[in-house]
């Protein structure tokens, strides 16, 4: 069975917008890739395809560079721009189990065409004032995309880099961000240093030394995200830190020409 919740297996998409670069996107698209991927992995074969494609859409092409450190074999990461966006999308659709776009940090025709084709659109914010300020403009841009294909496309704010202990500013910003009327996910990302860490290794929380905490985070989280597009949260995960990946060959990162 596949991890999608209908029956002709539609593969899920979740896009990561924001009009505001610096605020977790690319950090968010790789633990829940990555997260994803352990599932998978743990789960013996009962799933579709067994792959997570990451739609790398920002020119930075951090995503992409992280997960080529990474090099987990059912992770599929495709480098992409507003032009070639949509063809990748549909090539990567029943190839894969999740599909995980991060996009650049500003309003463009990408992220229009992949809030329209999303299933989910989590908008990554920091908590101060502007970054409320930027998640109502892209939100914004996700409810033009809700127009324009003639459905409701579920969005969430996931607060980023919130530190451990509650903070007044940090409070204020979550009132902040439901009197703009955003819909916040109930898990945040919280500040740790497993989360800095991983972007230069390429380790997952889970497979670090002292990343328990800062896994168990993304776990919750993930948790939180699937349960929103329809996907099965509970697979089996192995106790510990999780199963490291088969021997398969290397992460394709795929540069598609127009």
């Amino acid at each position: 069975m596949s991890l999608a919740a209908s029956p002709e297996r539609k593969c899920p998409i979740i896009a990561l917008a924001s009009t505001k670069g610096g605020v977790g996107k690319t950090t968010l698209a790789y633990v829940l890739a990555t997260e994803v991927s352990r599932r998978l992995a743990a789960s013996d074969g009962n799933h579709g395809t067994g792959r997570v494609t990451c739609i790398d859409a920002d020119p930075n092409r951090t995503l992409a560079q992280v997960l080529r450190l990474t090099n987990d074999p059912r992770i599929v990461c495709v480098e992409s721009d507003s032009d070639r966006l949509l063809s990748d999308l549909r090539q990567a659709g029943p190839e894969s189990d999740l599909i995980v776009i991060d996009l650049e940090g500003t309003a463009n025709q990408a992220m229009l065409y992949a809030a329209g084709k999303s299933d989910l659109v989590l908008v990554p914010a920091q908590p101060s004032r502007f970054d409320v300020v930027e998640a109502v403009k892209t939100v914004g841009v996700v409810r033009k995309a809700a127009d324009l294909v003639g459905r409701e496309i579920a969005h969430r704010v996931v607060l980023s880099r919130t530190p451990v202990l509650r903070q007044r500013v940090a409070d204020h910003s979550r009132t902040q961000f439901v009197r703009a009327d955003l819909p916040l996910l109930p898990v945040e990302l919280v500040q740790r240093a497993a989360f800095q860490s991983m972007t230069y290794t390429g380790t997952p929380p889970w497979r670090q030394d002292g990343g328990e905490q800062a896994a168990a985070n993304v776990a919750s989280l993930t948790d939180a995200v699937l349960a929103i597009i329809g996907m099965a949260p509970g697979l089996p995960v192995p106790e510990g830190q999780g199963a490291e990946p088969a021997a398969q060959p290397a992460l394709r990162v795929v540069r598609t020409v127009a």
